[in-house]
């Protein structure tokens, strides 16, 4: 790794050389103001010092997303359990008498093969409840094959099954239209932004890293301000990443808003400040993980500051659940909405119902491209359900 350290007039010319010198992958390791010049301790010149470093080699590793292992219902499995219990005591006993005929012995080996063979089922998911008709099984199949998990799949195709007889469950097209406004009233706690003339609404980003929260203040931003005419300032207190302040520069000059750099809570605090006759203010931070109490601890320091009126947690569906619900559950009291993005990615849009089932934070807006302003929506109950079960009924 190489670590190198610069100085510059003001952050922008400091951030200008190491992109210069080191590329825009170059990594921020500390800031600070220092001074420079004068004569005995008099007209130093205050002077803007950051250490950044970049790896020498850089290996690209792809994305890899695991698998989820998926519950399955089975017949009876208790009975199996007492079967391969007893099959294993018999086997027990006749080893400790040392005295097993070839009768006993054949008897054990079939039985082995038997429940060898159930297992096989088993892992294979071969086998469903008794208790599931075909055609429920049918339903469960077509949520989970969305990418939604047996669970939730249950959960929202309960109340079809209390109120739909059994002969209506070949009906398809029916038995949909009754699963839409199912997925519809899980996807309804949707809100998104609403600014005002009469005050100024700050708005924070927060998130783990590489989930698009500059992207998609930049969407934003030139949406409220290029459509809607809106007053905007944007601010990042993301300094960890040279390409970071570059991207929401180049945003920022392609839409004409002003854009700040800060470095501490208080520079943030006196950039929002200095543009209190703007309507929105959009705050753009450091990605956080939610493992670095540290990195955690800075965040919140920042939002104690920064006092936002809304902060909105960006969380990518291409995350595994697991991994999205340990996000979640870390950045919960700092946020107030959620933004998901990277639908154009995923291939199981189904598993955005598994989160929607487990929090309670609403949903403002969803992002399924890297065009600005465009690939963005404002979430809608309607919009989620399009994209978890299709844009048409194919059973219509």
């Amino acid at each position: 790794m190489r670590v190198k350290r610069f100085v510059g007039d003001n952050v922008a010319d400091t951030m200008g050389k190491i992109k210069r010198e080191l590329g825009p992958e170059a990594v921020i390791l500390q800031t600070r103001q220092i001074k420079e010049g004068g004569f005995l301790g008099f007209f130093a010149r205050t002077k803007v010092e950051i250490t950044a470093a970049i790896e020498e080699r850089q290996q690209n590793y792809a994305a890899m997303k695991p698998a989820e292992d998926e519950p399955v219902k089975v017949v009876n499995t208790d009975a199996i359990k007492k079967a391969y219990e007893a099959y294993r005591e018999k086997e027990n006993e006749n080893t400790r008498e040392q005295s097993i005929s070839d009768d006993a012995q054949s008897e054990i080996k079939q039985m082995h093969n038997i429940l060898k063979e159930i297992k096989g089922h088993i892992t294979k998911g071969d086998l469903s409840s008794s208790a599931e008709s075909k055609p429920y099984s049918h339903w469960v199949n077509f949520l989970t094959d969305r990418g939604a998990s047996r669970e939730t799949a249950a959960e929202l195709l309960e109340p079809i099954r209390n109120d739909l007889a059994e002969d209506q469950w070949k009906n398809n097209a029916k038995v949909f239209e009754l699963l839409k406004n199912q997925v519809e009233r899980l996807c309804s706690n949707t809100e998104v932004i609403r600014p005002s003339k009469s005050r100024t609404l700050v708005v924070a980003m927060v998130g783990p890293t590489g989930v698009g929260k500059t992207t998609t203040i930049g969407k934003l931003a030139a949406g409220f301000s290029i459509i809607e005419r809106r007053k905007v300032a944007l601010v990042t207190a993301d300094t960890f990443r040279v390409a970071a302040v570059e991207q929401l520069r180049t945003f920022g000059e392609i839409i004409g808003v002003p854009v700040e750099v800060v470095m501490t809570p208080e520079g943030l605090k006196e950039a929002i400040d200095i543009h209190a006759d703007k309507e929105l203010i959009f705050i753009d931070t450091a990605g956080r993980s939610p493992q670095h109490d540290l990195h955690m601890d800075e965040l919140e320091a920042f939002l104690d500051k920064a006092k936002p009126d809304v902060t909105m947690l960006v969380m990518s569906v291409t995350t595994n659940l697991t991994d999205q619900m340990k996000v979640y559950e870390r950045f919960n009291e700092l946020s107030t909405h959620l933004i998901l993005t990277k639908l154009d990615e995923s291939f199981s849009l189904g598993s955005i119902l598994d989160l929607l089932a487990k929090t309670n934070l609403p949903v403002a807006y969803l992002t399924n491209g890297q065009n600005v302003p465009d690939d963005i929506d404002a979430a809608t109950s309607e919009k989620l359900t399009r994209y978890v079960l299709g844009e048409d009924n194919p059973y219509a």
